[in-house]
């Protein structure tokens, strides 16, 4: 039978079998989505969509005939495919962004763009559904229902801020999956009908400094806090911190007083705060400002001003075989602050990216750290390491000349 092949996806099972009949649900009023005004709402991006249903449980079926008998069960499987959670993402980004929703740009093939600066997060799981089809004897439609439960959490906060459960239903001509796309669309747009969900992004309060992405973004040249003609290690490493994220660490290392800092963007990908972490113990909030993936460098910013920080050295002041030292935190948080002496061992153009090749050891979590100069200024953003067997002293950093670049555009 055609409809077979048009339900073999991964959460719904066809068997054969008999069943009781038709399950009844009471079909939910059909609401529209309340308009917001994108600038006046941070920013929302989509978590997972799941499903609670119980593996084998019975949500429909198949009937045909003039006295509607029931031929085949549909099966929930417990889970959501990968098929189908793409789908419902695509729902999702398309319902928020048409209400007015600031969320990222979204593709079919690339996902989420511009994923960063992103506070919270939209998830639900399907705890009911109902898909039942009917042949053409028994009318030729399709009918599908589900109730999903949504939850909204706030990343700053680390908690969940809200949550509701919403339902969904649709009918269609023929023996049609679209069916469930549709309710699954009509579920959300009642959620986005809900004046609490919006009011939930409002009143929430940021734990970190807003800050105004228009500043224009200064650097320094020199530090007259340093003594250029002796080496002040203590002093370079009070403006290098590392950097604590949920999936691990990294380093960083500030550039101005106010507190703009710089780091690898591998190490904050998708991210838009998390923690520095100072020698002395002192854990500070940091906003991502911006990211360029095409160098992996991102820019950051550290609540409060003050800060001691770290020059930027032009391109004309890297040299090969001049004296540099790593300072970041590889391999665990413990090992904080660590410092390692090599040299200059080149300077590299890769897919037009000038890198500084070095030496000095470096290892995971150096990553996003810097690589200095005897007068403090940086040469270069740790990023990369070849590493295999023969292979030593291949480290190589991203020039401060593509910080500099970055930061004028």
């Amino acid at each position: 039978m055609q409809y077979i092949k048009y339900f073999s996806f991964v959460s719904l099972i066809i068997l054969w079998g008999c069943g009781a009949g038709q399950i009844a649900f009471k079909q939910p009023e059909q609401k529209n989505p309340i308009q917001v005004a994108n600038a006046n709402l941070p920013r929302l991006s989509v978590a997972k969509i799941n499903s609670s249903l119980i593996p084998g449980q019975v949500i429909g079926g198949h009937f045909d005939g003039l006295a509607k008998i029931k031929q085949q069960n549909y099966y929930a499987e417990g889970m959501v495919s990968s098929e189908w959670e793409e789908k419902y993402k695509e729902i999702i980004f398309s319902e928020l962004s048409n209400a007015g929703y600031n969320v990222p740009s979204y593709s079919k093939i690339f996902g989420e763009k511009d994923n960063y600066n992103i506070r919270f997060l939209l998830g639900g799981s399907i705890t009911n559904s109902v898909l039942q089809s009917f042949g053409s004897l028994a009318g030729n439609y399709t009918e599908d229902f589900v109730e999903v439960e949504w939850e909204l959490y706030d990343k700053e906060l680390t908690k969940t801020i809200y949550k509701s459960k919403t339902q969904g239903y649709s009918k269609l001509d023929g023996v049609s999956i679209e069916a469930a796309s549709i309710s699954f669309r009509n579920c959300l747009r009642n959620l986005l009908a809900d004046s609490k969900l919006i009011e939930s992004l409002k009143k929430q309060e940021s734990t970190s400094t807003q800050i105004d992405l228009s500043t224009n973004v200064y650097y320094f040249n020199t530090n007259d806090d340093f003594d250029e003609t002796n080496i002040d290690l203590d002093k370079y490493k009070a403006a290098i911190f590392a950097v604590k994220t949920e999936d691990g660490h990294g380093s960083g290392f500030i550039i101005n007083p106010d507190g703009y800092a710089i780091t690898n963007n591998h190490v904050i990908e998708n991210r838009n705060f998390f923690d520095a972490i100072f020698e002395d113990g002192k854990i500070i909030r940091v906003n991502v400002i911006d990211t360029y993936p095409d160098k992996d460098l991102a820019l950051i910013k550290l609540t409060g001003k003050n800060y001691p920080f770290l020059p930027l050295a032009d391109k004309n002041e890297i040299k090969v075989g001049e004296d540099v030292f790593a300072i970041g935190t590889p391999i665990a948080l413990g090992l904080s602050q660590s410092v390692s002496k090599g040299i200059v061992s080149g300077i590299r153009n890769i897919k037009n990216i000038q890198l500084i090749q070095t030496d000095a050891s470096v290892n995971p979590g150096n990553s996003g750290g810097p690589l200095i100069l005897k007068n403090g200024k940086v040469v270069g953003v740790v990023s990369m390491k070849l590493s295999a067997i023969g292979i030593e002293g291949l480290g190589f950093a991203i020039s401060s000349d593509e910080i500099i670049l970055s930061l004028k555009k």
